[in-house]
């Protein structure tokens, strides 16, 4: 009796609508369901979540956090969080631009289990665009609960996704309830169930992986290296990594000092330097806080944990003492990672690392298995592991920076020792990849800060021509 008393007060007070009608999807239907009502009714509102309720509670969805669609649904999302005593976010279709900026509002933690709440699916997409914004923020989605299905392929749509879609009504159950009340004629049931008929599959074509900007990527990330990252590459406006390979650490500081205003990254090869000091490491980082950049060594670590520690903390170098970053290869397992992470547990700021994906050198012995599992590792561990050193973009989760070694302005094949190069335009724009590495294309013009200026404009301009473009992939 529930079921048919929600529906016929649902087509009493407007919220089951016959005539002509465009859905989001674009298609043109006679039946149209605006349940965004349901808020001037506090009793159907609260009718219509004691079902919801009832629902989980038969199809035993375990869930931690409740996220309601934007908008329509957040109503119906507060009524089960109020009913089921589970708390409640929500994500912004975009992030605000003052205050927080958050793009997900409310208290969650990465890995909880959302149950995704909507009115109505179609196609399929608002659920779809929804699930996006929540596994990019690392929470995970098995379920989503609806009012109404309208029996046009949604389901299916969504069940591609890996989620289960709950509902507790059809088209077919709405029109048959209607018609046996007298609240619709022979005449509109038929021509509704011959348009459902026609259309029993919607397509759900969306920008499914939507482009976020720099400051709205640095809203998503819980690791604080990645979120400094972000917000200097905006702030600055730049992508731009000087690899300052030089053997004098007296011209180290002064390349720094020149061409920090232009980079967001320096990275080193501090073992490269004939006069290293540890005196003169306090001078770089002062560099780095003045010109508001990161320091990332390029060390490269790939041992067992016991020796990645003592490379990173100890020895003449003491690199985690002064580097935001390194890097490590995946190679040598957990093991390399969870040392190099409790040496940076220990450290007074925090610390970050990057996994090397893939390589720029001719006939690397890296391969896509290999890079999928160190995806697949750097997922694992995100509270440490920020990134990758690859050629191109390695995922669509946004907390992560793809960082592109082996960039000069003019497209190289290869050079005498295996080096491969690549354009700024293709590296960003082509590739998708976040930050460029330039090394020589810098150290070997006569005007090293000028020549900075150069690839960090054309490779933040290949960035905001990317972020315009605002890619569909299907």
């Amino acid at each position: 009796m529930e079921i048919e008393e929600l529906i016929e007060e649902l087509f009493n007070i407007g919220c089951i609508k016959f005539g002509e009608f465009t859905l989001k999807s674009g298609l043109k239907s006679p039946v149209y369901f605006d349940l965004r009502l349901l808020i001037s009714y506090p009793k159907l509102l609260l009718l219509a979540s004691k079902i919801f309720s009832k629902k989980i509670s038969e199809s035993s969805i375990e869930f931690d956090v409740i996220c309601g669609v934007p908008y329509g649904a957040i109503s119906l999302a507060t009524g089960v969080s109020l009913e089921t005593n589970k708390p409640m976010i929500f994500k912004r279709k975009d992030a605000k631009a003052h205050g927080t900026k958050n793009l997900i509002e409310g208290i969650y933690k990465i890995d909880d289990r959302c149950l995704i709440v909507d009115d109505v699916i179609t196609s399929g997409i608002s659920i779809l665009e929804t699930l996006e914004g929540l596994k990019q923020a690392g929470i995970k989605i098995s379920d989503a609960l609806v009012i109404l299905d309208r029996e046009q392929g949604g389901i299916e749509n969504i069940a591609r996704h890996n989620v289960k879609v709950h509902s507790i009504l059809k088209t077919s159950d709405v029109l048959e309830i209607l018609h046996k009340k007298n609240k619709i004629n022979d005449a509109t049931l038929q021509d509704t169930q011959h348009f459902l008929n026609k259309n029993k599959r919607v397509p759900a074509s969306f920008n499914e992986i939507k482009e976020y900007s720099f400051e709205e990527r640095g809203e998503l990330t819980k690791n604080p290296i990645a979120k400094k990252c972000f917000q200097i590459m905006a702030l600055k406006q730049t992508n731009l990594c000087f690899s300052a390979d030089v053997d004098s650490f007296d011209k180290l500081l002064k390349l720094a000092d020149e061409i920090g205003p232009h980079i967001c990254i320096l990275k080193t090869h501090i073992d490269i330097l004939k006069d290293f000091n540890m005196d003169k490491i306090q001078s770089l980082v002062d560099l780095s806080i003045k010109h508001n950049f990161l320091i990332f060594e390029d060390r490269k670590f790939a041992d067992i944990g016991n020796t990645v520690k003592s490379q990173y903390d100890g020895g003449i170098y003491k690199i985690s003492k002064w580097s935001n970053f390194i890097n490590a290869h995946s190679i040598a397992g957990s093991g390399c990672i969870q040392g190099l992470r409790e040496v940076a547990s220990q450290c007074i700021e925090p610390r970050g690392c990057i996994l090397i994906a893939q390589l720029s050198s001719k006939n690397n012995l890296i391969d896509q298995n290999y890079t999928d599992r160190t995806v697949q590792m750097a997922e694992e561990n995100s509270d440490f592991i920020f990134g990758f050193i690859c050629q191109k973009k390695l995922t669509n989760n946004p907390t992560f920076i793809h960082i592109t070694p082996g960039v000069q302005f003019k497209h190289i094949s290869e050079e005498s020792l295996g080096q491969q190069y690549t354009t700024p335009e293709m590296a960003v724009f082509e590739n998708k990849c976040d930050v460029i590495v330039v090394g020589r294309g810098i150290l070997n013009s006569d005007d090293p800060a000028n020549m900075a200026s150069r690839y960090k404009i054309i490779a933040y301009d290949s960035y905001l021509k990317r972020l315009s473009r605002n890619f569909i992939e299907k």
